[in-house]
Formats: structure tokens, sequence, C-alpha cells
């Protein structure tokens, strides 16, 4: 019963997060929302939330700032990896789709497997080559439809999808050190905080624009709760029963309900190469999610 309350757990959270792209591109395609905005207000609001829970809760939320080493790593968790990462993916959803954004943003484990072998001075394995393949075929079928001499996304889309991924593998390899003294909620709430503020330099949180309902606040609303906050803490209370490789796994879940949400209440059209190429960039997380025993 624990087992399956924690798959249930991140199945929900991975479903969140792929509506959460889905709501992106509502915005972008019905109110023309600039995505600077939205990740600055969803990111400060975000980690607004995580930090004041922890203070409700009697925690201290600035000892991580009181070492100089754990200050500077969670400075490159929030430059490099999330605030690279959130944006990224937003403003490629703004550039292409959310079905095709979060596919890219799922190539971030080959560039994980590459570092690792570099790291660690070894070949990457059989399976490895085999998903690594498997990612490029992925992202030649979404981007060229397989005409080579064309592409069917804007490369603006694509490199922004690059820059997606390698920011997100960037996230998951880097804050290994401070997870162990401080808590996921602390990391990713001054994570949130610091970005969202950052942001605010270059697109004012105030500056909303103008023709808002309660369709475009449903959705924003359920981007920064329930694709962020309440995402983030089921997906971490699942990998707590699960563990982590079980949850990767099971987090598949996102691009298959992005892509399914997609088409069911956008329209976006998705031709055979797109989903074959989905496949192919699903099946890479599946087999670089899988650990020797």
């Amino acid at each position: 019963m624990s087992f399956m309350r924690g798959v249930i757990l991140v199945v929900a959270a991975s479903i969140m997060w792929g509506v959460s792209g889905v709501c992106g591109q509502f915005l972008f395609q019905n109110y023309h929302t600039n995505a600077g905005w939205l990740i600055t207000v969803r990111q400060f609001v975000a980690g607004a939330l995580f930090l004041g829970y922890l203070l409700y809760r009697g925690r201290s939320v600035f000892r991580i700032f009181h070492n100089k080493a754990d200050t500077i790593e969670l400075l490159a968790f929030t430059f490099l990896g999330l605030l690279g990462a959130q944006y990224g993916f937003y403003y490629n959803v703004s550039l292409s789709n959310a079905a095709t954004a979060t596919v890219l943003q799922y190539t971030a484990p080959i560039f994980v497997v590459l570092w690792g072998a570099y790291v660690h001075k070894r070949q990457p394995e059989g399976r490895e080559i085999l998903g690594i393949v498997l990612a490029l075929v992925g992202v030649f079928m979404i981007s060229t439809h397989g005409q080579i001499d064309e592409l069917v996304i804007s490369p603006e889309a694509l490199f922004w999808g690059g820059i997606s991924a390698v920011a997100l593998a960037f996230y998951m390899v880097v804050p290994g050190n401070i997870l162990k003294k401080y808590t996921t909620m602390e990391v990713m709430g001054w994570g949130q905080m610091l970005s969202g503020v950052f942001l605010s330099f270059f697109f004012n949180p105030l500056d909303c624009g103008t023709g808002w309902d309660a369709a475009s606040i449903a959705a924003m609303g359920y981007i920064v709760l329930l694709g962020t906050v309440a995402a983030f803490t089921l997906f971490l209370q699942g990998v707590i029963i699960i563990g982590p490789t079980k949850a990767s796994l099971i987090s598949c879940a996102e691009p298959l309900s992005s892509i399914l949400c997609v088409v069911a209440f956008l329209g976006t059209r998705l031709g055979w190469a797109d989903i074959f190429g989905m496949l192919c960039i699903i099946v890479t997380v599946l087999l670089l999610s899988i650990t020797k025993k």
C-alpha cells in the first residue's frame, strides 16, 4: 500500500508538470502572455511559498548562507541550472508547443551520462550509447520530420530546447552536496526566489498586461500552485517512498501527459514524425534511468 501511494504521488506530480506546460501554451496562444513575465512571477511566488512554509514551521531558512561554499553551490544551482531549465522551457513553449518543449528538455539525461563518463574516465555503456543515439534520432525527427535540408521548428526553438536540457542536466548534478546538508524545500525555495528576483530586473512582475479573465487567471494559478508548489511537494514525497530510480522512470508520465493535453485541449497537430521522435526520447529516458544492480 505504501509503495502504491508513492507511485500515485509521482504520477500525479508528473502529470501536473505536463499540464503546467500546456497551461503556459494556452496563455501564450490566447492571451499573448510574455514568457519572461510568466516565469518571473512563477519563480518568485513559488519561492516565497516554499520559504514561507518553512518559516511557518519554525525552520531557519538562512542557514545555507552561513557557509560560503554552500552559498556558491546554491548560486550555481540557481543561475546555471534551475533558471536556465525553467526559463528555457517556457520560452521554448512560446516558440513551439508544450509537448515539443517538454520532450526536448527530456534529452537532459544524455548530458548527465556524458558528464559522468568524462568525470569517471570511462566509455559509455551499451545501453547509454543506444539511449544517446535514440535521443539524437528523436530530436532529428522532431526538428526536421525526416527532411535533412529543412527545419519544421524554428532554430530559436531548437536552441532553447538545447539550453533547457543542458541546464536541467546541470540542475540534476550540481546540488548534490547541499542536498545532503539542507532540505530539498530549502534549496528549491531559495533557487526559485533568487531566480525570480533576478528576472524581475528584466521583466516587471507587476506589468501583467491587459485582457485577463477567469480562464487566464486559472491557468496562471495552476502553473504556480499546482504545476510548481504542489508538483514538487508530491514528487519529493513519492521519491522518499519508492526511491529516485523508480520515480525517474515513472516521471515519463510528464511528456506523455503534455502530448495528450496539447492534442486534446489545444488542437496542436502532431505528425507521425513528431510522435516517433518523442517516443524515441521517452525510451531514452527509460534506458538511462535504469541503474545496474
